[in-house]
């Protein structure tokens, strides 16, 4: 694999406002076919990221070495300077993750590839990350970038409301954008199952609900849901960017082969059945003190 570029929408390592504009570095976006773009959650500084997805491009490239895309990493102020290790802070990141969505469609939109032909682009988004994916997504329903076509989508624990991408919700026809886009998901996430509540019902987004990311809901939305487990025990919040299983799984989406399949975890939901989704393309984790926040 190249290596991989940063697109960010940061001012600073820790908290601040949304930027202007994105700022690219590391190389050139433009010429390349297939585009691979990484999304952080939330309070996640961008050491914190930058971490997280080494750890996860580096499993990603042993399970499929043959990807020839190019992989970005996007990285967005979900955090605050000092630590604020509470749901009750959640509702703050929602409106910077909606803008840094804004900024970083606005820079993908005049993209193209090879010899000004189209450049797929794919996500992976973790948490409040795949809010930002949904909310990006959600601009371009009017109406894709000219010289763009979008490619499998995969939302790994997903801090979005179910009833959101559920039939009649804001963010329903995002969730319909493309055909390829696979959830991982964990009942056992224990960020999902108490904080995630607690912040949408203080943001005034919804009265306790749940979480994509816990059950992989709603039916008829995925072209599959996929429960994650670690040596039988479901995934915590953190454990998507570091997990073999998670990497092995998004390697797969992007239609790699890798060696070993994923033995603990079964595709549920109503969608097609998983060699369906995979012939057509396999973060440290924080102890808190207090109530969890979203990674």
């Amino acid at each position: 694999m190249n290596p991989p570029l940063q697109l960010s929408v940061r001012m600073q390592d820790s908290g601040g406002p949304v930027a202007p504009a994105v700022k690219l570095s590391g190389g050139q976006m433009n010429g390349n076919d297939n585009v691979l773009i990484l999304v952080h959650g939330y309070d996640n500084s961008f050491s914190d990221a930058e971490g997280s997805y080494s750890t996860f491009i580096n499993d990603l490239s042993a399970k499929f070495p043959t990807y020839i895309g190019q992989i970005a990493e996007f990285y967005w102020p979900g955090d605050f300077p000092i630590p604020v290790i509470s749901a009750l802070s959640y509702p703050n990141q929602i409106q910077p993750a909606i803008e840094s969505a804004q900024r970083l469609s606005a820079f993908l939109w005049n993209l193209m590839g090879a010899r000004n032909g189209p450049m797929e682009i794919s996500f992976v988004g973790h948490s409040l990350g795949c809010r930002v994916v949904l909310e990006l997504l959600a601009l371009w329903t009017g109406g894709m970038p000219p010289n763009i076509r979008l490619g499998t989508v995969v939302l790994m624990a997903a801090a979005v409301l179910v009833k959101h991408v559920d039939q009649g919700g804001p963010l329903r026809a995002a969730a319909m954008l493309t055909d390829d886009k696979l959830v991982l998901c964990s009942k056992g996430d224990p960020v999902l199952h108490w904080a995630f509540p607690v912040g949408e019902t203080v943001a005034n987004e919804g009265f306790f609900p749940t979480a994509v990311g816990r059950f992989g809901g709603p039916n008829q939305t995925w072209s599959a849901s996929l429960p994650m487990f670690d040596s039988g025990k479901p995934y915590m919040h953190g454990s998507y960017w570091p997990g073999d299983e998670s990497a092995n799984a998004v390697a797969l989406a992007l239609g790699g082969a890798p060696s070993r399949l994923i033995a603990t975890a079964g595709i549920v939901e109503n969608g097609p059945a998983a060699e369906n989704v995979i012939s057509s393309r396999g973060t440290p984790v924080r102890s808190l003190t207090v109530q969890p926040a979203f990674g």
